[in-house]
């Protein structure tokens, strides 16, 4: 049956794959509400290489395509946008004519933003992006990837940010400022309020995320050691997997800690709010960030958090009720920090009344303005 809603076409490198489902679930949760208002379909670009690993598990629909991204790897990175607009055009060039989105909206500065511009403008449809944290903290550092942002935000009818703080980075950079509307990730609390068993038997800390270095997994580790001794019967537990695991065990073992910290590997999603609402505190050493839906979902389970002083962090987390705010790169400041929350009392329902203002529903009622923005 032909719908006779706009048709909103999401393009984003960030969305759950047939071999990795639990991949930008923020991302998912985020756009599967818009099918209330919009005929939603997603173009998701994926690096070609591991298109072909995985193409056997591929299965293209009316609603979703999955596209080989052709670039250099490693080099030409200030032509890696032009690549992913050949490459769309490409391989899904006849499903776009057929298509014929109204609206299109990137979810990724670069370069799937500044592609989608391209496309927008082959298309005549009306274009929109969204910005995470990376894709402008990194990406926008080298000035050929910037200046391509910049320009594609001209042509833009909105920009969302998920923070004041990377809505200032864009301003800084020259894009208008009119044009960007901060909008926070939002969090089912039905979903992180519930009654679950305790899924470990002692007390524990809880990381959740990408075992890579810029997410301060050493610092973790290592001010975790600081404090081990004086807290024998507290576990670090590491929920995801990275290339920084092989690392983590060998600092585990040179630090004579191996019985205290675990590595859960990937978690699925619909398994963290159990580990989340028995975890004594989450943490998050990252050293760059926007606004982690991690956070969000820990203090919906009522949980403190210990985070760094980056991106959105210091906008959604009140140390008053929620947590620490420490500095980035510093594991004496996480020993120090687990000290502080170990400590302390925290109140579960104060944490929880805090988190109420961040909701996928009111995320939803703000996005569709902004798609409605003229």
């Amino acid at each position: 049956m032909k719908s006779n809603k706009t048709k909103l076409l999401i393009i984003t490198n960030l969305f759950p794959l047939p071999w990795e489902p639990n991949r930008a679930t923020f991302n998912r949760q985020q756009f599967e509400p818009l099918v209330e208002e919009y005929d939603v379909h997603y173009l998701i670009p994926i690096a070609f290489i591991e298109w072909f690993k995985y193409r056997k598990t591929i299965r293209q629909s009316a609603k979703r395509r999955y596209v080989p991204y052709f670039f250099t790897p490693k080099v030409g990175r200030r032509f890696y946008s032009l690549s992913m607009f050949l490459s769309m055009l490409l391989h899904s060039g006849l499903w776009l004519k057929q298509l014929k989105p109204t609206k299109l909206l990137a979810s990724w500065a670069y370069p799937d933003a500044v592609a989608a511009r391209w496309l927008s403008q082959c298309l005549g449809a009306d274009f929109y992006f969204k910005v995470h944290g990376s894709d402008i903290d990194i990406q926008c550092q080298h000035s050929a990837r910037a200046k391509q942002v910049v320009k594609a935000s001209r042509f833009a009818k909105g920009i969302l940010s998920v923070s004041q703080a990377l809505a200032k980075k864009m301003i800084t950079m020259g894009v208008d400022e009119k044009k960007i509307k901060v909008i926070y990730n939002g969090v089912d609390h039905n979903k992180f309020n519930q009654v679950s068993e305790r899924p470990h038997p002692h007390e524990y800390l809880l990381f959740i995320g990408n075992l890579k270095h810029d997410k301060g997994v050493i610092e973790l580790l290592e001010g975790f050691a600081k404090i081990s001794s004086y807290q024998s019967e507290l576990n670090l537990i590491f929920a995801g997997n990275g290339i920084m695991k092989p690392k983590l065990i060998e600092l585990a073992k040179q630090y004579h800690i191996t019985n205290q910290v675990i590595f859960l590997g990937s978690v699925d999603h619909s398994e963290i709010p159990m580990w989340l609402n028995h975890c004594r505190a989450l943490i998050l050493p990252s050293y760059h960030e926007g606004v982690p839906n991690v956070i969000l979902e820990a203090m919906a389970c009522g949980k403190p958090i210990i985070a760094t002083d980056v991106g959105g962090i210091p906008e959604i987390v009140d140390e008053q009720i929620c947590g620490k705010i420490i500095p980035a790169q510093d594991d004496n400041a996480i020993a120090s920090a687990i000290r502080y929350i170990s400590e302390h009392h925290w109140d579960p329902s104060e944490i929880k009344k805090h988190s109420l203002q961040f909701s996928w529903q009111k995320n939803k009622a703000q996005l569709v303005n902004l798609l409605e923005s003229k």
